[in-house]
C-alpha cells in the first residue's frame, strides 16, 4: 500500500477531482491528481497550459484540509507573481462570498473550491477575506529574511538593512582583503596567496576587483565546495569526463575515412619530420598516451580556425609531389562531399581541446592560493557587512539556511510555532542551489508516509535565469528521481496549451522537438485548445539592422489595421538591439510602452536634474555644471556655456563674474541673473546645506517642473527618493551607491499600444501579437574570470585562471575546458529562452533577423550563441529562399540639434515657505559665516577652511547624536563619508586622503579631550549651530552658534577653532592672538542671546582642537 492511499479520504473534494478530471480527456487526471493535497508531487507544465490556475486550484484545495492558514507556504519568484496569485486567491473567495454560481462548467470548480475554503474559515474563524496577510505567498528572498528574522542568533542576522546592490560592499571588502598584502602582521599562507594572485593580475586592482566582484555574487556556488576542496576527487571527475568526450568523438571518427588519414600519418612519420606522435596508433581504452595521439590527429586534421583541412603541402609537413601528399589531399578532397563532415569536425574540435587526465600542477597551486585569499575574502565581508549594517539577499539566504539548522532540534523548534505542512513552489526550474538546499532542509523532518505534501511547479525548456544562479539540472534529476528529501514524488505533465493558436503551438512543437532533440529531458508536444487563426511567421531580413526597424513598423500596422484593439509585444534579448526599433517607432508615430527598457539616468529630464544635483554636491565638477546650464530649466546657448568655461575657472564663481558675464549674449544674461538669484536664495537658506532640499528647491524655482510631462515627473520624484536614502545629515553620503543605484533603474512606462520589453521580462505574459527582431544578435559576453567552476557527475570541479600561459599548456586546456562547459550551459539557454519568446503568442509570432546576402551562391552567415543559430534547424530554409539585399544605411546629421528650453523670461510662482524672504539676510555657519571666519584665521587657504567646514560638520553630527555615541572605532568608519564632503567642497582629489587625516586628527582630539567631551556632553537644553536674531543699527542680525548650552547655571557659547598653532610660537601667545580676533564676534554672540532673551549668565569660550585647549572669552 502506498502513502498516498493509507492517507483518510477527503470525500468533500472527490466531485470537484472528478469533474476536473471529466473536463479534459488529454491532461485532466493530471490536473485533478495535482491539486489533491494528499499527494506529493512535480507537476510539469510547458508554457501557456495554465499552471498558475492550478497552483491557485492546490492551495484552495488545501486551505479545506487545515487548521490555520500558516500550515501553507507557497514561493515564487517575483513579488508580482506572489500578488497575482494573492489576488486570485482573495477573488476566488470574493466570488464564493457573492453566492452566485457560474453557469459555465469550467468555472464552477473554482466556485466551489471557494465555498468549501469559506466554510472552513467561517468553522475556524480565520477570517481572510479581512485578513488575506495570513495566506503564505512570498518569494524567496522574503521568505529567507523572515527565517532568519525569526531566530537572529541561530541565523547570525541582526537589524542590517539589505541593499539590492552590494557592489561597493563587495568592493570594500576586496580591496580591504588585497590591500592587506602590504600588512606585516596578516598569516604567511595569505601573504604568499596574495602575492602569487597579484603577480597573476601584474598588481593590477582594476582587474581583481571585478573578477572577485562577480565571484562574490555567486559565492552560494562555490562557498562551501572551495573550502573543502578535494583535488584528487576533481582529478577523477575531470578524467572521467575526458574519457567521455573522447569515447563519443572516437564513436563519430570511427567509421569514417579519416581514420585512413591515421594510416598515411603513421607511414609519414617514418619518412618526414615532425610526425612522430603518428608512429603508433593508440589502443581504444583513453589514457594519456591515447589523449596526446588524439589531439595530436586534431590539430593536424584541423585549421586554426577548427574548420577541418581541405589539403596539405610542405607547410604541413607534406612536400609537393610525394604519394603520401597525393594519398592525403585525395582523401581530404573526398571529405568535401561527406554528409558527416561537419560532425567529424565537431569530433576533432572536441579531441583537440580535452584537457589532460592529471589535475596540472599549477592549477594545483592556484587553487590553494584562492582557497585561502576567498576564505579571507568572505570573513572580511561579514565584517563589512556588520560595520556598514547592511546585508544582501544572498547573505540573507544563507543565514536563513543556518536558521534552519543541521540537527533535529533546531529545525523543528524553528517551525513548531507555524509548522509548515504544504509546501508549494512555483517555478521550480529556476531555482538555485541554496535555495534548493533551504527547501531540502525545509522539510528534512517530514516522513515519506505522513499528512505533508509538496508541490513543485515547473517547465525546464523555461529555465533562462542561469545569471541568476538557476540551476535546471536540480529540477530535472528531481523528476527523474522521484524524490525531494524524505518525500517520494508523483510525476504529472500537463500537455493542453491554452493560450496560442493551433498554429503557433504546432510551429513550436516542430521547432523544439529538434531544438531539443539531444536534451537530457524529453521535450513533448503540445495540443492547442483554441480554435482561432494565426502561426508564426518567419521574416528574413537582407536589408540590414535598420531594413529589419522598418519591417517591424510595417508588422504592426498591418496588425493594427487587422484589430486595433489587440496587444502587441516587442520581445528583445537585448536592451541594445532596440537601437534602430525604438527610433522607427517613433518617427512611424507608434506609440511604445517600454517595461524596464530606458535607464533612468539616460531621461533627459532625469539626466538634467543629475547634473543640478552633482553640481551642487560638487562645486569642482565643471561637467555637470555646465551640463545644468544647459538644461532645459536653465538653458543657456553653446555659446555663451563656452564662454563661461574658459578660463578653467570654477563654474560657480564664473557666474558672479560681472565682467564675465557681460560678454554673453543678453539672453544668456538674463538666464544668469535669474540662476544667480535662486542660487543665491538657497545658499542663503537655513536649509541650503542639506542636498535634497537644495536640489529640489533649485528645480523647482528654475521651472523644472514645466519643463516634464507627469511621467517624468515620476522618473524626477524617483531620484529625489532616492537622493534621500543616500543622505543623512543633508550630506550624500556614499556618491558611488547613490549613481549606481540611479544606474539600476527605469523609466517609468509611458502609455503605448506597443509594448517593449526584453525576452526575460515577458515570462509569464501573453500577447496577441508577438513580435522577436533581432535573432541574429547576440548577447554581452562576460569577462574572464578568476577560475571556471561546474559540477561534473556530483562533483565540484574547479579550474583556476592561470594567465598568459602557452595555449597548449596543460593549466590553459583545463581552464578552457571547464569553460567550455559552462558556456555550453549558456548556450543551452539560449535555446531556452527562444522558446520563452515564441511561446508569449496567443495569435501571431513574427520572427527577423537580419543576415548578410548578397548573393545566391554564398552561405549565411549565422551568429554562434545567437537565437537565430538555435532555432536554424526550422529556419534554414526560410532564409536561403529570401531574396538578396543590401543593407540601408541611415542619415548622418552633422548638425547640433536645437534643445528644447524654457524662455528667459520664465517665472514660477513658488508656494511660500520654499525659499527664506530676500529681506532676511541668515547664513549658513558651515558655509558662508564659516566662510568669513576661517577666511580672517586662513585667509585664502581654501585648503584649511574647507578642512574647517568639514570639522564643523562632523562635530555637529557627534554633538547631536551626544559624545556618548561616539568612540575612535566609530570615527574610523566615518573617513569615507569625511572624504566625499571634502570632494563636494572642491578639494583637490589627490589631497583628499591627507585632508581625511587632518579632520580625523582634529575629531579624534575633540573626542578624546576632557574638554571636548565636557562641550560635546548630551544635554537637555543643548544645541548645535543654533540661530539666534536681533534687531541692529535700522538691520536684522543673523548668527549662528557652533555650541550653546546650559551648564551649571550658565549659559556657554563655544565657537570652535581648527588653526596650528604656527611653528615656533609659543602655545599661550597662539591663543592669545585668537582670542584677540575673535572676541568682537563672540561678543556679538553674547549681545544676540541676551536680545533673543537669554537671562542666564553668558560665558564665551574658543576650543582649538590641535592644541586641546578650551579658552574663555571676556
Amino acid at each position: 500500500m502506498t502513502a498516498f492511499q493509507s492517507l483518510p479520504a477527503i470525500p468533500h473534494l472527490e466531485p470537484i477531482f472528478a469533474a476536473i478530471a471529466a473536463a479534459n480527456p488529454h491532461d485532466g487526471q493530471a490536473r485533478a491528481d495535482s491539486i489533491d493535497p494528499r499527494r506529493s508531487l512535480a507537476l510539469l507544465a510547458p508554457a501557456g497550459s495554465g499552471k498558475t490556475t492550478q497552483l491557485l486550484f492546490r492551495m484552495l484545495a488545501c486551505l479545506t484540509v487545515v487548521e490555520r492558514p500558516e500550515e501553507i507556504l507557497a514561493i515564487t519568484f517575483t513579488t508580482k507573481a506572489a500578488g497575482e496569485i494573492l489576488e486570485r486567491v482573495t477573488s476566488a473567495l470574493a466570488l464564493a462570498a457573492a453566492g452566485v454560481e457560474p453557469v459555465q462548467a469550467h468555472d464552477k470548480p473554482l466556485y466551489q473550491l471557494g465555498r468549501l475554503v469559506l466554510e472552513r474559515d467561517r468553522l475556524l474563524g480565520w477570517n481572510l477575506i479581512l485578513n488575506p496577510s495570513r495566506l503564505r505567498i512570498m518569494t524567496f528572498d522574503a521568505f529567507c529574511a523572515y527565517l532568519a528574522g525569526k531566530t537572529p542568533i541561530m541565523s547570525g542576522l541582526g537589524g542590517g538593512k539589505t541593499v539590492e546592490d552590494p557592489a561597493l560592499i563587495y568592493r570594500s571588502a576586496i580591496l580591504d582583503t588585497l590591500g592587506s598584502v602590504n600588512s606585516d602582521d596578516i598569516p604567511e599562507e595569505l601573504r604568499e596567496a596574495l602575492e602569487a594572485v597579484l603577480t597573476f593580475a601584474r598588481n593590477r586592482f582594476k582587474l581583481l576587483v571585478p573578477m572577485f566582484s562577480a565571484l562574490l555574487s555567486k559565492r552560494d556556488q562555490w562557498a562551501g565546495e572551495i573550502m573543502t576542496l578535494d583535488i584528487p576527487g576533481m582529478e577523477l571527475a575531470i578524467a572521467e569526463m575526458v574519457a567521455k568526450h573522447a569515447a563519443e568523438a572516437i564513436t563519430v571518427l570511427g567509421g569514417s575515412p579519416l581514420t585512413q588519414a591515421m594510416d598515411i600519418l603513421q607511414h609519414a612519420s617514418g619518412v618526414y619530420d615532425g610526425f612522430a606522435w603518428a608512429a603508433q596508433r593508440p589502443v581504444l581504452a583513453i589514457n594519456q598516451t591515447s589523449l596526446d595521439y588524439l589531439r595530436g590527429f586534431a590539430g593536424f586534421a584541423l585549421t586554426s580556425e577548427n574548420t577541418l583541412r581541405k589539403s596539405v603541402n610542405v607547410k604541413n609537413g607534406f612536400p609537393a609531389g610525394e604519394p603520401l601528399t597525393k594519398d592525403m589531399n585525395a582523401l581530404l578532397k573526398g571529405l568535401k562531399d561527406d554528409p558527416k563532415v561537419e560532425l567529424y569536425s565537431e569530433a576533432l574540435v572536441t579531441l583537440k581541446t580535452l584537457p589532460d587526465l592529471q589535475y596540472p600542477q599549477g592549477s594545483a597551486a592556484m587553487c590553494q592560493h584562492f582557497t585561502v585569499i576567498l576564505r579571507y575574502l568572505l570573513a572580511n565581508l561579514t565584517l563589512t557587512f556588520d560595520g556598514t549594517a547592511t546585508i544582501d539577499f544572498q547573505e540573507v539566504a544563507q543565514r536563513a539556511i543556518q536558521s534552519l539548522g543541521f540537527g533535529d532540534e533546531v529545525g523543528d523548534a524553528l517551525l513548531d510555532e507555524d509548522r509548515i505542512n504544504h509546501l508549494m513552489v512555483d517555478e521550480f526550474q529556476d531555482t538555485s542551489p541554496s535555495q534548493f538546499e533551504l527547501l531540502q532542509r525545509l522539510v528534512a523532518h517530514w516522513e515519506d508516509d505522513d499528512s505533508r505534501s509538496v508541490f513543485f511547479c515547473g517547465d525546464g525548456f523555461q529555465s533562462i535565469y542561469l545569471f541568476r544562479a538557476a540551476t535546471v539540472e536540480l529540477f530535472i534529476n528531481m523528476v527523474m528521481s522521484k524524490v525531494f528529501g524524505p518525500k517520494s514524488l508523483e510525476i504529472h505533465r500537463l500537455t493542453v496549451n491554452f493560450r496560442s493558436a493551433p498554429g503557433v503551438v504546432e510551429w513550436n512543437n516542430r521547432a523544439y522537438g529538434k531544438v531539443f532533440a539531444k536534451s537530457d529531458f524529453p521535450f513533448v508536444p503540445s495540443i492547442p485548445f483554441r480554435t482561432v487563426d494565426g502561426g508564426v511567421h518567419i521574416r528574413p531580413i537582407t536589408t540590414g539592422p535598420i531594413g529589419e526597424a522598418q519591417e517591424v513598423v510595417n508588422i504592426i500596422k498591418e496588425a493594427l489595421a487587422k484589430n486595433p484593439e489587440q496587444t502587441i509585444a516587442i520581445l528583445v534579448r537585448g536592451r541594445s538591439h532596440l537601437k534602430h526599433i525604438l527610433p522607427a517607432l517613433k518617427e512611424a508615430g507608434i506609440p511604445t510602452a517600454g517595461q524596464n527598457i530606458d535607464p533612468i539616468a539616460e531621461s533627459a529630464p532625469v539626466s538634467e536634474v543629475i547634473a543640478l544635483i552633482r553640481a551642487l554636491w560638487h562645486a569642482a565638477d565643471r561637467t555637470s555644471w555646465l551640463a545644468m546650464l544647459r538644461s532645459a530649466f536653465v538653458g543657456l546657448s553653446w555659446d555663451d556655456c563656452r564662454i563661461i568655461a574658459q578660463g578653467g575657472k570654477v563654474i560657480r564663481g564664473a557666474l558672479k563674474d560681472d565682467q564675465l558675464i557681460a560678454t554673453l549674449s543678453p539672453d544668456g544674461q538674463v538666464r544668469v541673473e535669474r540662476l544667480n538669484k535662486v542660487m543665491e536664495r538657497i545658499e542663503r537658506s537655513a536649509r541650503g546645506t542639506e542636498l535634497v532640499w537644495a536640489a529640489k528647491a533649485a528645480w523647482v524655482a528654475l521651472g523644472g517642473p514645466a519643463t516634464v510631462d507627469s511621467v517624468e515627473m515620476a522618473d524626477v520624484e524617483t531620484v529625489f527618493r532616492v537622493l534621500a536614502q543616500h543622505t543623512s545629515n543633508g550630506a550624500l553620503q556614499d556618491p558611488q551607491a547613490f549613481f549606481r543605484a540611479l544606474d539600476n533603474l527605469y523609466a517609468s512606462p509611458k502609455a503605448g499600444v506597443v509594448q517593449v520589453m526584453t525576452i526575460h521580462n515577458a515570462k509569464g505574459l501573453e500577447y496577441d501579437s508577438v513580435i522577436l527582431p533581432g535573432l541574429n544578435r547576440t548577447g554581452a559576453t562576460d569577462d574572464t574570470p578568476l577560475f571556471y567552476w561546474r559540477n561534473l557527475a556530483g562533483t565540484f570541479a574547479l579550474a583556476p585562471n592561470v594567465g598568459d600561459q602557452d595555449e597548449s599548456s596543460p593549466e590553459s586546456r583545463l581552464f578552457k575546458f571547464i569553460g567550455r562547459q559552462v558556456k555550453k550551459d549558456i548556450l543551452d539557454e539560449v535555446s531556452r529562452l527562444a522558446y520563452v519568446g515564441t511561446t508569449r503568442a496567443k495569435c501571431d509570432c513574427y520572427l527577423l533577423a537580419a543576415v548578410d546576402k548578397f548573393d545566391e551562391d554564398k552561405p549565411i552567415r549565422v551568429a554562434s550563441g545567437s537565437l537565430l543559430s538555435c532555432l536554424w534547424p526550422e529556419l534554414e530554409e526560410d532564409f536561403y529562399e529570401a531574396e538578396p539585399g543590401v543593407p540601408i544605411t541611415a542619415d548622418v546629421s552633422v548638425e547640433v540639434p536645437s534643445k528644447a528650453r524654457l524662455s528667459a523670461s520664465f517665472t514660477v510662482e513658488l508656494p511660500r515657505g520654499i525659499f527664506i524672504p530676500a529681506a532676511s539676510n541668515d547664513q549658513i555657519p558651515t558655509e558662508n559665516e564659516l566662510a568669513d571666519e576661517l577666511r580672517e584665521e586662513e585667509g585664502n587657504d581654501y585648503r584649511a577652511k574647507t578642512i574647517g567646514v568639514v570639522y564643523h560638520r562632523v562635530v555637529e553630527l557627534i554633538s547631536k547624536e551626544g559624545i556618548e555615541a561616539w568612540s575612535i572605532e566609530r570615527l574610523q568608519t566615518k573617513k569615507q563619508a569625511i572624504a566625499a564632503l571634502l570632494r563636494r567642497e572642491g578639494y583637490p582629489a589627490a589631497e583628499v586622503p591627507a585632508g581625511v587625516a587632518r579632520i580625523h586628527h582634529l575629531v579624534e582630539r575633540t573626542i578624546s579631550s576632557t574638554h571636548g567631551r565636557w562641550i560635546l556632553k548630551k544635554r537637555e537644553s543643548g544645541g548645535q549651530e543654533v540661530q539666534v536674531s536681533s534687531y541692529r543699527n535700522s538691520r536684522w542680525v543673523h548668527r549662528y552658534l557652533d555650541r550653546p548650552f546650559v551648564d551649571d547655571g550658565v549659559y556657554w557659547i563655544i565657537d570652535w577653532k581648527t588653526p596650528d598653532c604656527p611653528e615656533g610660537m609659543p602655545v599661550e601667545q597662539f591663543l592669545s592672538r585668537e582670542v584677540n580676533r575673535y572676541a568682537p564676534k563672540m561678543r556679538e554672540y553674547k549681545q544676540a542671546v541676551q536680545d533673543a532673551g537669554v537671562t542666564l549668565p553668558v560665558k564665551l569660550a574658543l576650543f582649538l582642537p590641535a592644541v586641546d585647549r578650551l579658552v574663555e572669552v571676556a
